[in-house]
């Protein structure tokens, strides 16, 4: 094989390992963003109502995948259990988000640490900021989402009020930043 022939195959070969994949969405890969307002235990507000069940925080989700398609559905969180440190870091191996887009399909994110201030001990209201990280659980995908891989965080502030109230209000205005893998079509 002559010199110029080498050449040419190496770049072919280049070329389409690490050019042409990433153009084409070769590793099936796609950015989210978005963003949600979750409301705490809000029994009657129609933004609440539709999550898992047993979840107590539920609300409204816009979730972009890639440039050119917007998700609109509903997400909800389990905690999980408290953390070692006066109760931070709550959802220690079992803090989960559940994503539902309806007719597109759901997906589970399960995060092992999530971070927050101590749990609220509070007069009026309580304030704090939340972050966590998770993988998307490939098992309990549906639709679109049933082999979805993925890694996505959340992050944001949340005010929870009404101590004095059998059961407690809150809003979460949640970011939602990651990457999702091996979605179906639309």
């Amino acid at each position: 094989m002559n010199k110029r022939c080498l050449v040419s195959v190496i770049v072919l070969a280049f070329v389409s390992v690490f050019i042409v994949p990433p153009l084409y969405g070769g590793d099936n890969c796609v950015a989210i963003r978005g963003i949600a307002q979750i409301h705490l235990l809000d029994f009657g507000n129609p933004d609440w109502e539709g999550g898992r069940p047993g979840d107590a925080w539920v609300g409204p989700v816009q979730l972009a995948l890639g440039p050119d398609e917007v998700l609109i559905g509903k997400v909800s969180e389990f905690d999980g259990a408290p953390g070692p440190s006066n109760h931070t870091g709550q959802g220690r191996d079992t803090g989960s988000y559940f994503f539902d887009f309806k007719e597109q399909g759901s997906f589970i994110v399960r995060y092992t640490h999530a971070l927050w201030p101590r749990l609220p001990q509070f007069v009026a209201a309580f304030t704090g900021k939340f972050h966590a990280n998770g993988s998307v659980d490939i098992n309990n995908g549906t639709g679109r989402f049933r082999n979805a891989t993925g890694n996505v965080m959340t992050d944001g502030d949340f005010l929870a009020w009404g101590p004095d109230q059998p059961i407690p209000s809150g809003r979460f205005n949640n970011s939602i930043s990651g990457t999702l893998c091996n979605l179906a079509p639309k």
